[in-house]
């Protein structure tokens, strides 16, 4: 393929080119083609605990469950009317796996063996029929309104179930909704052995959905503990969202979850800078990097943060909370040392290439290629006002995310010091960079104080323990986690 790929040191005539480097596969005339007639799996948990109540603002008390039930039925109507050809399966677990699919036959309950997801995803794969919604519908909405609360919570199996009849159709989704801890079966997470046997399952579950372009939203009701920072990884690497909802409020969020269609599938998206340069924050000093992202939905936020490679790429935090790569401080005047000769030295512009390839709804494979050149000044001051704000605020957050999703506490909100000092020059440029700089802050603050810490000083660094990823003790904390890393100030 290296002859399709546009070289970075010539301008293309044109610096948005797409490519077919795979036409899409020849279907069968009763095949399903492209995301319209994907299939959407609600994975329900009807466990004994979904029976608990909140209070409506009328005085009368609902269950989780009848909320889980008024949100599946609006978004029934909803997609009846908008998505005819789309197709719904309803899946829901307790001490046993129920598969309805369409609901127009004999539920299936399922009688294998539920601590092997092999057994389980076999078993469900044969029970794969399912209408166009608009045929369904009626069938569905009674189904879902005769499922009531009993049992433990069987989540590893049911989600072992519900991906199975996902991946049978590229850019399907799976909205799994719980209020509890997995209990019974393969990916039970009430001890820490078992959440330790655990993490394989979900990191096989995970990788398969990633693989097929399928999304798995993880919706956790208001007032449960799930152990999100576990769950959470289905949805940060599918696609798919991560929240959680007041049982009043699930009819939106399901609606906010079926607004965001996947677009594409199986997509990376990767950067190609200038060898002078370095792209930040990764594992090895390299100017080019490829990020595996699985299917995208258009409100996802891809950004990459790059710097001059003098020849040490270590990031360091200033003893006054700032933040610089550790070439900053070789170029800068603080260290005194001599300037490392580069290959940007010199240059009056840089060309930046950014490469997409990804499966079209048509199962074809594209490869899109931008490629820009921007012009380099030495003027701070002209830097400065050329920065797209939005994008700086979208990184600093999305990476403050990742940093704490990794365990790295300290090294997130010593980031988001320097990211808050540089952003706050421009607070007063105008009223909309004020509001933008405001809300970033909101965000990253609220991010931060959700995280495990004790008072944060600059002198009280040693204070700050790294964790293990993922070591978050509240749900509260892992949605956080989670949101930040998908954040838009777009």
């Amino acid at each position: 393929m290296r002859s399709t790929l546009l070289s970075l040191l010539q301008k293309p005539d044109d610096d948005d080119i797409t490519y077919v480097l795979e036409t899409a596969p020849t279907m069968k005339e009763n095949a399903v083609l492209g995301f319209d007639e994907s299939v959407l799996v609600f994975c329900v948990d009807v466990s004994s605990s979904m029976c608990s109540t909140v209070q409506e603002p009328d005085g009368t008390y609902v269950s989780r469950l009848e909320g889980v039930k008024m949100a599946i039925d609006q978004q029934l109507t909803r997609l009846s009317r908008e998505y005819p050809r789309r197709r719904v399966c309803l899946v829901t677990f307790e001490s046993n796996v129920q598969v309805l699919g369409d609901c127009s036959t004999t539920p299936t309950t399922l009688s294998c063996n539920y601590e092997d997801a092999e057994a389980v995803m076999h078993e469900t794969s044969k029970l794969n029929c399912l209408h166009p919604v608009s045929e369904a519908v009626n069938t569905i909405r009674e189904a879902v309104r005769h499922l009531h609360p009993q049992g433990s919570t069987a989540l590893g199996p049911g989600l072992a179930a519900a991906l199975s009849i996902a991946i049978q159709t590229r850019g399907s989704q799976v909205i799994m909704c719980t209020d509890g801890l997995a209990n019974l079966g393969v990916g039970s997470l009430e001890g820490k052995d078992q959440i330790r046997a655990a993490e394989p399952f979900y990191a096989d579950m995970k990788n398969l959905a990633k693989r097929n372009g399928v999304s798995i939203s993880v919706i956790a009701i208001e007032g449960s503990y799930c152990r999100l920072g576990q769950l959470g990884v289905l949805a940060d690497a599918t696609g798919g969202k991560v929240n959680i909802v007041d049982p009043l409020q699930l009819r939106d969020e399901f609606g906010n979850i079926l607004d965001n269609l996947i677009l594409a599938t199986n997509v990376h998206a990767t950067m190609y800078l200038n060898p002078g340069l370095y792209v930040r924050h990764e594992s090895t000093v390299t100017n080019i990097v490829t990020r595996d992202i699985g299917a995208v939905t258009a409100i996802q936020e891809i950004t990459f943060e790059y710097g001059v490679d003098r020849g040490q790429t270590d990031d360091v935090a200033l003893s006054d909370g700032g933040y610089e790569s550790a070439n900053e401080k070789r170029e800068g005047g603080k260290s005194g040392k001599t300037k490392t000769q580069n290959p940007v030295d010199g240059r009056e512009w840089l060309p930046f290439q950014f490469q997409l390839c990804y499966l079209a709804a048509d199962g074809s494979k594209v490869m899109r290629v931008f490629t820009q050149r921007r012009h380099v000044t030495r003027d701070r001051t002209q830097a400065e006002e050329s920065v797209d704000i939005r994008v700086v605020a979208t990184h600093a957050v999305q990476h403050t995310g990742r940093l704490a999703e990794q365990g790295r506490y300290s090294s997130s909100h010593l980031y988001n010091m320097g990211m808050s000092k540089s952003l706050e020059k421009w607070k007063h440029d105008c009223p909309a960079k004020h509001q933008l700089v405001c809300s970033y802050q909101s965000r990253s603050q609220g991010l931060l104080r959700s995280i495990p810490s004790s008072k944060y000083s600059s002198t009280s660094l040693s204070s700050w323990a790294e964790c293990p990823p993922l070591a978050i003790g509240s749900d509260a904390a892992a949605n956080a986690v989670y949101d930040a890393k998908r954040v838009s100030f777009y």
